[in-house]
């Protein structure tokens, strides 16, 4: 297996929301570790200001055990003020499913998916890694996803049974990511 200096990279040419790149940039370490390579393709921008802050915490948490690269992707509506649905999840669709990396594993987010517990996540991390294969994370926008992103998943993860406003399953994600690389890496994090 090889192993790589670490590179937590939050893509700096995000087109939607440059609030989040404010002081992201790439962040070097060396360390003896194979690299995780995790991508993140959500719809809608973060517009809070604790957003941008508790997504660059986790990132830089990352940093020593994963390539990270987040992709905000526009809303579907165009701003419709009465969007039609299902033409809204077909536009998020093709821009969560384009440019996925081949021979990537594909998880999906979604209510319906399976709930794992954080050791369970943490072994399911490990597999799909295997072989230096990049994992590519989906979230859906406010009107849910359509069946051709979760038809497209290899796997589809539930972050629990309570709706979520999807920047905060970005960083609930993004925590439970931290989580499950220290449970890997047999540090004290998780309790």
């Amino acid at each position: 297996m090889a192993y790589l200096s670490v590179t937590s990279l939050y893509e700096s040419e995000n087109p939607v929301n440059p609030a989040l790149r404010e002081g992201l940039g790439r962040q070097k370490t060396s360390i003896k570790m194979p690299m995780h390579r995790l991508y993140i393709r959500a719809i809608g921008s973060a517009h809070e200001d604790w957003h941008p802050q508790a997504i660059h915490s986790y990132l830089k948490r990352l940093g020593p055990f994963a390539k990270i690269e987040i992709s905000e992707l526009k809303e579907g509506h165009g701003g419709s003020a009465k969007p039609d649905e299902n033409k809204t999840k077909m536009i998020e669709a093709e821009q969560l499913l384009k440019a996925i990396p081949d021979g990537s594993t594909v998880v999906v987010l979604d209510e319906t998916g399976k709930n794992l517990a954080s050791m369970e996540f943490a072994s399911k991390l490990d597999d799909w890694t295997q072989g230096g294969r990049a994992i590519v994370f989906l979230i859906g926008g406010s009107w849910g996803l359509d069946k051709s992103v979760r038809q497209r998943a290899d796997f589809v993860l539930s972050l629990g049974r309570q709706t979520l406003p999807h920047l905060l399953a970005r960083i609930t994600l993004l925590e439970q990511l931290y989580r499950a690389e220290t449970i890997l890496a047999h540090k004290t994090y998780h309790k």
